[in-house]
């Protein structure tokens, strides 16, 4: 499989507080570069971190182009079209003894959905959407990648979501030459 690159603990936290362990279980998730028709970027966030982070989750089917569908529909409530699959990052994470396969699209909003399908954890946690212009998300993201090296972001996970997502949207833009 080729990979952008290999995320490790070491990668994310100056100290991590975790040992390697001796096998990761696997999981398969997916995220998505949204664009709508005004050419600005869906982000997700919530009042619970209040970071900015792509769109996306487990995949809970093989069919990872459904998959991707699915959570833009719970994530960001609009029905999307996926045109390319942009690049897979490897993650392991000691804490929850995984290795991550992140599959990520680039995905075009067609109409928003009528219907709020997030999940009650979604719900629960505020989950929203903003869009933004490529400039101005690029300066929020060199930001949160600031945080973490800085060891300012308290949520395991959210450290490894911002730095994997940063380095997607930017081979994003490699790619399209923007």
């Amino acid at each position: 499989m080729n990979y952008i690159t290999t995320l490790k603990d070491k990668d994310i936290f100056k100290e991590p507080g975790f040992e390697t362990p001796e096998s990761f279980e696997k999981r398969v998730t997916v995220k998505a570069i949204v664009q709508n028709d005004e050419g600005k970027f869906g982000f997700v966030t919530n009042p619970v971190h209040n970071f900015f982070l792509l769109a996306g989750g487990g995949a809970e089917s093989e069919d990872l182009g459904k998959e991707i569908i699915r959570e833009c529909d719970e994530e960001i409530n609009f029905e999307v079209e996926v045109i390319k699959e942009t690049g897979r990052i490897q993650e392991f994470r000691n804490r929850s003894k995984k290795e991550y396969e992140t599959v990520c699209f680039l995905v075009k909003t067609i109409k928003e959905t009528n219907e709020d399908t997030r999940t009650e954890d979604e719900k629960k946690n505020e989950l929203n959407v903003v869009w933004f212009e490529k400039d101005e998300i690029l300066k929020i993201l060199k930001e949160q990648e600031e945080k973490v090296k800085n060891g300012e972001v308290e949520f395991y996970n959210t450290a490894f979501n911002i730095i994997r997502d940063k380095i997607f949207f930017e081979e994003y833009l490699k790619d399209t030459n923007n």
